[in-house]
Formats: structure tokens, C-alpha cells, sequence
């Protein structure tokens, strides 16, 4: 059913929900008689309902939770799991990041409906009705006199005398409100026609975005990916001028969040440098901030298209925020952009106007011949993309093979043993799971989404403390950074998607206070009592 039909009525007109509605009211209104009480009552909640001035789904969706889990990263669900149900891992594609997606967990939303307000006994006002003609020549005082003698009249009247309106009167007889003249010494008169004109082009960028539903919630910024990098603020590496190479160094150490401010003081100082920009969109996807990894890959490569190990990265980010159709699309871009592979594209077929199921067989199947070019030569890349397709999919077995051929050649990749680990986690075999995350760790210990996706692994298992403990210290590796910022007492670095996680797994303990420690993000207490100092 389309949404138009049940938000509006046919010419302008009330639809039919809000008929019955009305009906209803009206006929219960003369069924029963209304008391003075209830009709007190009913006047309270007419003028304290508070109506949404606007339908925002942003902010609707901005009430679901952050959470529900899935294998090696957070998967959308309907569901929010109990302490002894399993949980899926997040998961990051691409090269520079783990390969689960990581999705959040979905909260149950209410609609609020609104007190149907019992139509009123008539009142002694007098209503008099004022001619067009005169409205041109009342004046501010003459509004003033109006509402003063509207308010002596029905001072006396207790159902009157102390409403909503009276208080809007009082306003105008006491000069706090001019509905008169303005300052100018005329107000231009509009026609219907100029008013509606002037609205209409006041308001067109709001109508043309609306008048296109279906394009604005599959966009970017419907999802919450910002079309500018939001960089931060009282950034000290800003003043050095070898803010790239010590990013480089540091993420060597495993100081992720150390390496982030490097790379984004590097992109502030060299915008038009396509190596920044990718170094600090694979680095924040390592930090579990897969939007501003996603702002980040796309600037590096507008700059320089060729750069194909961020075309999977960006996919990889794009399906851990559960947007599999722009997955999708990076991924026919790599092939492009690769020398090897472009000739494979068809040149018949435009993808943006495939239906998602034709988007994923059509990637699918070009990804499967790219493969079978050279049969006997491993590439780790189309493999990786293989698997990330698979994952999209849910054919975890199949991702599975594909993660494990690729690693047959790049063994030493950590986020490859980190996209196994959540393949094999999201398929339920969690055991297996945590030897790949340990690999993972082994060749790069400050690889905070293995970390994290560890400790999702071990609520699976039901190792509730062990859990926490792992993000503990997937948040604690965040907070190295503070001490980078000239105010480091104000300043987090750190992951809201831990945080929730970390909570979830207090409560599935019984640690109330502790979960409330969590709350107030008081990490050197959760530090204390998990015994992690």
C-alpha cells in the first residue's frame, strides 16, 4: 500500500482513519454526557499533547539501540538477544578492515497516539464575524482593545477563563505579542497564488527530497554517512608537519586511535593527498568507525581512482552498516578500476537501475569468472571480494573457503584472519572463531575490531567476564589517545558501540552497578573492578 494513501485524503480532504476517528469522538461525545471534571480533564491533555511538527524518520531511526550482534560483527535484528542466546559478531571487508558486518541492534519503537479530545458545551461568547474589508485597516491597538475585551467578557467563566487561548489574549492586550502593523509602515499584500509561489520556492529542496522517498532513504546521508569528514577538534598533530609518517609508526605499535589523529592532521594538511585520505579510512575502519571510514576511502578515491585495495575496504564498511546495494557497487568499481578484470564488465548493463537481488547475482557472477581466469594462480583480492559478496548473502560456508584460499597467499594480513573469524562466527562456530581472531592478534595486537569481535565471540560462549574484559581492553587501546588532545579530561576517542556492548554484557552478568559505570563511561572504576590495572 503506498504511504501517500494512508497520510492523506483524496483533493486535500481527511483520510479514512482520521474519519473513523472523528466519528468515533463525536458519537461517544453524544452517547455520554460530559461532566465538568472530565471536561477539565480533557482541556489538560488537549493543551499539553504535543504534536510532531514534522514526520523526521532520522530521528525515528536515530531511536533504534546500538547492538544486537552477529557472528564477528553487529547484525541488525528484531530481536534483542538474552543472556544465553547467541550473538553475531561484526564484521569488516576489504583488505584494511574485519570482515563481518557490523550492524546494530534494533530496539522496539512505538508510535504515539494522540487523547481524541470529547467535543465541548457550547459557551456564552458571542461570535461575531469580521468582514475582509475591514482587516485592512485594523491596526495594533485596535488588536490590543479587541483582546482586552474579549477578556473581560469571559473572566467569569470557568471553563474560560483560564485556557490556552485566554492566555494567548492576555498577551495581545499586554503588548507582548503585535499581530498589528509592522515596523515597516506597510506589509505587502500577496494573492493566494504569490503566497503559495513564495512557499514553493522557499521550500523546494525540502518538496523536491520528499517528492522522491524511495532515492532519499537509500542515500548516504539517509544512513548517516556525511558527505564532508568530521575531523577533530584540538587535534595537536595539527602542527606537525610529520604528522604521516608518525601515523605510520604508530599504527606499526598498534596505537590505532594515536594513528587515526596522525592520518586526520595528514588530510587537513595535504587535502589533495590520496594516500592520507586512505590511511585514515582503512585506520578508523580498525577502530570500529565505519561512517567516517566510509567519508574518508571515498575522498581518497576521488583523488585517485586506482587505489583498489580501498574500493574493498569500502564495501566491506558499507555492508558493516547494512548498506549491501552500495557494497555492491564499489565492488563492480574495483573491477573496473583493475587492469586485469575491467574487460570482464559488460557494457550493456547499468547496475544502479538493478533491483538488489539482480545487483548481488550480477556482482556474484563477475566475481566467479574473474576467478576462473587463471585457475591456477590464487588472487587473494577476488577472493576477498568473494567474500565479502557471500557474507552479504549469508553463505558463510562459501566465505568461509573464500577467506581461507585467500589466506593460502597473504597469511600475514590480520584483517583477512579477522573477516575469517567472523565468517566462521557468524556461521556458528565460535571455537573456530576465536584461533582466527588470535591470529589476527598475534600479527597485529592493537587491532581493536579483533579485539572487540573476540569478546563478542566469548558472549556467545557464554564467558560473560571474559567478554568484558576484551572490551575493556579494546577500550582502553581508544583511550591512548587522549593524552593528544590540549583538554584530554573532555575528550572521548572512543567506540559508543563497545560501550553498548560492554553494558549488555554487565546486565547478562547481574552486575547492575557496574552497568552503570558503564553508563557514565568511568573507565578507571570498570578498570578496578574487572582487575584490569
Amino acid at each position: 500500500m503506498a504511504l501517500n494513501k494512508l497520510v492523506a485524503g483524496d483533493c486535500g480532504g481527511n483520510n479514512s482513519l482520521v474519519q473513523l476517528s472523528n466519528i468515533v469522538s463525536r458519537d461517544v461525545s453524544i452517547a455520554q454526557p460530559v461532566s465538568q471534571a472530565d471536561k477539565f480533564v480533557t482541556e489538560f491533555m488537549a493543551q499539553n499533547s504535543q504534536t510532531p511538527q514534522t514526520f523526521n524518520m532520522k530521528a525515528l531511526l536515530g531511536n533504534l539501540p546500538e547492538g544486537i550482534i552477529t557472528g564477528n560483527n553487529i547484525h541488525r535484528s528484531n530481536q534483542i538477544p538474552s543472556a544465553s542466546s547467541q550473538i553475531t559478531m561484526p564484521w569488516t571487508m576489504g583488505p584494511s578492515s574485519s570482515y563481518l558486518p557490523h550492524q546494530p541492534m534494533i530496539r522496539p519503537f512505538y508510535m504515539t497516539q494522540q487523547p481524541v479530545v470529547h467535543q465541548q458545551a457550547p459557551s456564552n461568547v458571542q461570535v461575531q464575524y469580521v468582514d475582509e474589508s475591514e482587516v485592512a485597516n485594523i491596526t495594533s491597538s485596535d488588536v490590543k482593545a479587541k483582546a482586552q475585551e474579549y477578556i473581560n467578557t469571559v473572566k467569569d467563566d470557568d471553563d474560560l477563563a483560564y485556557n490556552q487561548f485566554m492566555s494567548f489574549m492576555k498577551k495581545i492586550s499586554a503588548g507582548e505579542l503585535n499581530l498589528g502593523e509592522s515596523s515597516e509602515t506597510t506589509q505587502r499584500k500577496l494573492s493566494k497564488d504569490e503566497i503559495i509561489n513564495e512557499m514553493a520556492e522557499k521550500y523546494k529542496e525540502d518538496w523536491d527530497r520528499l517528492s522522491d522517498v524511495t532515492d532519499y532513504w537509500d542515500s548516504e546521508a539517509a544512513n548517516g554517512i556525511a558527505a564532508e569528514y568530521s575531523f577533530t577538534e584540538g587535534n595537536v598533530m595539527l602542527e606537525n608537519k610529520s604528522a604521516l609518517e608518525i601515523g605510520k609508526e604508530k599504527l606499526k605499535m598498534g596505537d590505532i586511535p594515536g594513528a587515526v589523529l596522525c592520518f586526520e592532521a595528514a588530510a587537513q594538511q595535504q587535502p589533495a593527498s590520496a594516500e592520507a585520505w586512505f590511511l585514515l579510512g582503512t585506520t578508523q575502519a580498525e577502530n570500529e568507525q565505519d561512517p567516517l571510514a566510509i567519508t574518508a576511502l571515498k575522498k581518497s578515491l576521488e583523488i585517485d581512482p586506482r587505489q583498489l585495495e580501498a574500493y574493498i575496504t569500502l564495501a566491506a564498511a558499507y555492508t558493516n552498516e547494512n548498506m549491501p546495494k552500495f557494497a555492491f557497487i564499489i565492488l563492480l568499481d574495483w573491477l573496473k578500476a583493475s587492469p586485469k578484470y575491467s574487460d570482464i564488465l559488460p557494457q550493456d548493463v547499468s547496475p544502479k537501475k538493478l533491483n538488489l537481488k539482480e545487483l548481488e547475482a550480477h556482482v556474484k557472477s563477475l566475481y566467479l569468472q574473474a576467478a576462473q581466469l587463471n585457475p591456477t594462480q590464487i588472487d587473494a583480492d577476488v577472493q576477498n571480494a568473494l567474500g565479502v559478496v557471500f557474507n552479504i548473502s549469508q553463505e558463510y560456508d562459501k566465505a568461509v573457503d573464500c577467506f581461507k584460499t585467500a589466506l593460502m597467499v597473504a597469511g600475514d594480513d590480520a584483517k583477512l584472519w579477522n573477516r575469517l573469524g567472523a565468517t566462521l562466527a557468524n556461521s556458528e562456530r565460535s571455537e573456530e572463531a576465536v584461533e582466527a581472531y588470535h591470529e589476527a592478534l598475534n600479527i597485529e595486537p592493537g587491532f581493536i575490531r579483533a579485539r572487540y569481535n573476540v569478546g563478542i565471540t566469548c558472549m556467545n560462549l557464554g564467558a560473560h567476564r571474559e567478554a568484558a574484559e576484551h572490551f575493556l581492553v579494546a577500550l582502553n587501546q581508544q583511550f591512548k589517545a587522549k593524552s593528544m588532545f590540549p583538554d584530554s579530561s573532555n575528550t572521548d576517542t572512543s567506540s559508543s558501540t563497545i560501550w553498548t556492548t560492554l553494558r549488555m554484557v554487565c546486565s547478562f552478568m547481574g552486575q547492575h552497578d557496574v552497568a552503570k559505570l558503564v553508563d557514565e563511561r568511568n573507565l578507571s572504576e570498570l578498570n578496578k573492578f574487572f582487575k584490569m590495572e
